[in-house]
C-alpha cells in the first residue's frame, strides 16, 4: 500500500504533457475534493437552486393562511353614449345622450379558512357618480364597513389538502437536496479514484516501459553470446512497443480524468493537484435494521411515498365531492349612505344585509360522475399497489446495499496485501530474470499479476467508499459521527427556512 501511494505522489515527476512545471501544487485528500464538489461545484449549485422551487412553492402556500389586505380603484370614469331607455308613461322606447363622471375604491381584507375551506373579508369603499347632462350635484355612496362570510357547504375543500401536502413537500425537497450533495460525492468519488487510477497506471505503464528497454536491451546483448533465443527476443522487442503504446494510452487517460475532475470541482487548468489516496477506513460495520430505520425516518423517497398516497386520497375525494350537490352560502352585514357631499356619505348608515345560498344539483350527467369518481379509485388502487412494491424494492435495496458494503474492508485489506505480496513477487522474478535464473514466461507472469493486484487494490478502495456515500445517500445519516446529515441544511443552505431575499 506504502508503495503505490509513494508511486502516487510522485508521478508529478514524470514528463506529463497536462503538467504545468510553474505552476503551483497542492495535495487533495478524498474528504478534500468531496468537500470541494459539494460546496463549489456547478452540480450542487443545481441542487441548491431546484430546492428553492420547493422553499418557494412553500411559501406561497403559507402565504395563503395569511390575511390578504388589497386597494381596487377606478379613479376616473367618463362615459358619453347614447342609449336606448323606456318610457313608462307610453310604453315606448327611446335614444338618450347620456354623459356620466364617476370614480370609486375599495379596500378589503380577506382571510382564508383553511380548516372549512371558506373564506371571511373586510371592506370599505366609496364611490361618486356625477350625471353631466343635468345641473345637479354629483352623488356619494359609501359603505363605511362591511364584513362578509362565504362558504362552500358540502364541496371539497382544497385548503384540507394543503395543510397536509405542502409541508410534506416541503420537508421532502429539504431532504432532497441532501440527497442530491450525497450523489454529488459519490460523483466526486468516481472523478477522484479515475484520477488516481490514471496517474497510477501512468506510473506503471511507465515503470513497465523503462524495465521493458532494460530487458530489451539485456536480451540484444544475450544474443550475440547465443544465451537468448530468437524468439524471447522477438517477445522482448514486443514487449517494449507495447509498453510505448500502453505508456502514451496512459498520458492520455491521465488527461481526460484530470479533465473531468477539474471541471466537477471547478479548478484553475493551470493549477497542480496530487491526490492522496485514504490511507484510514472508517472502520464502521453497520447494522442493517438500524440503516433501514434511518433510511425510514430521513430518506425523501419515503416521504415521496407518503404524499403520493395522500393525492390518491385527494383526488378521490375531490371526484366523490363532485358527483354531489354542491351549496354555497354567502353571507355579509354592512352599513352603507348616499349623499350629495361626502361627509353626507358617511352619517347616519343604513344597515344593509345580505344572505344568499345557492344550490347546484346534478339531476342527469348519464354516470359523468360516478365514471370519475371509479376512475379515481382505481387510480388509487394502483397507486397503493405501485407504492407497496416501491417501498420492497427500496427495503431490498437498503439491505442489499449493506451488505456490499459490509464486504469491502476485508476486500481492501485483502487487496491491498495482494499488491504488496505481488509487488515483491515481481522484483524477485526480475531479478532472478537479469541474472539468467528466469525465464520471460515467468517474469510477463509476475509483471501481470503484479500490475492486477496494485489495479485491483485501487478498485477496492473506490468500491468502499463509494458504497459507504451510497449508504449515506439512502439513510441520510453519518455513521461516523452517529448524526442525521439533515443538520447539514442550515450550512448548505445558509438561510433559516423562512427568510427570503
Amino acid at each position: 500500500m506504502k508503495r503505490i501511494i509513494l508511486l502516487l505522489l510522485c508521478s508529478a515527476l514524470l514528463p506529463v504533457l497536462i503538467a504545468q512545471p510553474d505552476a503551483p501544487t497542492i495535495e487533495l485528500s478524498l474528504q478534500q475534493v468531496i468537500k470541494l464538489a459539494t460546496d463549489s461545484s456547478l452540480s450542487a449549485f443545481i441542487a441548491e437552486n431546484t430546492y428553492y422551487a420547493g422553499y418557494y412553492s412553500y411559501m406561497n402556500y403559507s402565504a395563503q393562511k395569511k390575511p390578504f389586505l388589497s386597494l381596487s380603484t377606478t379613479p376616473l370614469n367618463f362615459n358619453r353614449s347614447v342609449s336606448q331607455q323606456y318610457n313608462f308613461q307610453d310604453s315606448s322606447y327611446y335614444y338618450v345622450e347620456q354623459q356620466t363622471l364617476s370614480s370609486s375604491g375599495n379596500l378589503s381584507l380577506n382571510q382564508n379558512l383553511m380548516k372549512t375551506g371558506g373564506s371571511i373579508y373586510l371592506d370599505s369603499d366609496l364611490g361618486f357618480l356625477k350625471n353631466l347632462n343635468k345641473d345637479i350635484p354629483g352623488q356619494y355612496s359609501s359603505t363605511p364597513l362591511r364584513i362578509g362570510f362565504s362558504q362552500q357547504l358540502f364541496g371539497f375543500n382544497q385548503y384540507k389538502w394543503l395543510n397536509r401536502i405542502e409541508p410534506l413537500k416541503f420537508e421532502k425537497a429539504k431532504k432532497q437536496l441532501i440527497e442530491s450533495m450525497e450523489e454529488i460525492s459519490i460523483k466526486a468519488i468516481g472523478y477522484f479514484f479515475d484520477m488516481a487510477r490514471a496517474r497510477i497506471n501512468l506510473e506503471i505503464a511507465s515503470t513497465n516501459l523503462a524495465n521493458a528497454d532494460t530487458l530489451y536491451s539485456i536480451g540484444l546483448k544475450r544474443s550475440e553470446i547465443a544465451a537468448i533465443t530468437r524468439e524471447d527476443l522477438y517477445t522482448l522487442r514486443l514487449a517494449l512497443i507495447n509498453s510505448e503504446n500502453a505508456y502514451e494510452n496512459a498520458r492520455t487517460d491521465l488527461k481526460k480524468a484530470r479533465m473531468r475532475l477539474y471541471s466537477l470541482l471547478r479548478l484553475d487548468n493551470a493549477l497542480n493537484i496530487e491526490l492522496v489516496l485514504p490511507e484510514k477506513l472508517p472502520g464502521v460495520v453497520l447494522e442493517p435494521e438500524n440503516c433501514l430505520l434511518q433510511a425510514r425516518e430521513n430518506n425523501p423517497d419515503v416521504l415521496g411515498f407518503i404524499q403520493q398516497r395522500l393525492e390518491a386520497q385527494r383526488e378521490v375525494e375531490r371526484a366523490k365531492r363532485s358527483s354531489q350537490f354542491n351549496a354555497r352560502l354567502n353571507a355579509s352585514f354592512g352599513l352603507n349612505q348616499q349623499g350629495s357631499r361626502l361627509a353626507d356619505a358617511y352619517r347616519d348608515p343604513l344597515d344593509q344585509e345580505i344572505v344568499r345560498v345557492s344550490l347546484n344539483i346534478p339531476l342527469v350527467d348519464w354516470g359523468l360522475a360516478k365514471g370519475q369518481y371509479r376512475l379515481a379509485q382505481k387510480n388509487q388502487q394502483v397507486v397503493e399497489a405501485s407504492l407497496e412494491q416501491a417501498e420492497i424494492d427500496f427495503n431490498q435495496a437498503v439491505l442489499l446495499t449493506v451488505d456490499e458494503f459490509n464486504l469491502q474492508e476485508k476486500l481492501v485489506r485483502g487487496a491491498a496485501q495482494a499488491d504488496t505480496v505481488a509487488g515483491w513477487a515481481y522484483e524477485i522474478t526480475k531479478r532472478r530474470f537479469m541474472t539468467g535464473n528466469a525465464d520471460i514466461i515467468r517474469l510477463k507472469s509476475a509483471q501481470s499479476e503484479s500490475i492486477a493486484a496494485q489495479r485491483a487494490y485501487i478498485n477496492a478502495l473506490e468500491n468502499y467508499w463509494a458504497y459507504y456515500y451510497m449508504i449515506r445517500r439512502m439513510t441520510l445519516y453519518d455513521f461516523e459521527n452517529a448524526r442525521s446529515l439533515t443538520d447539514e441544511f442550515d450550512r448548505i443552505i445558509g438561510i433559516t427556512e423562512y427568510e427570503i431575499d
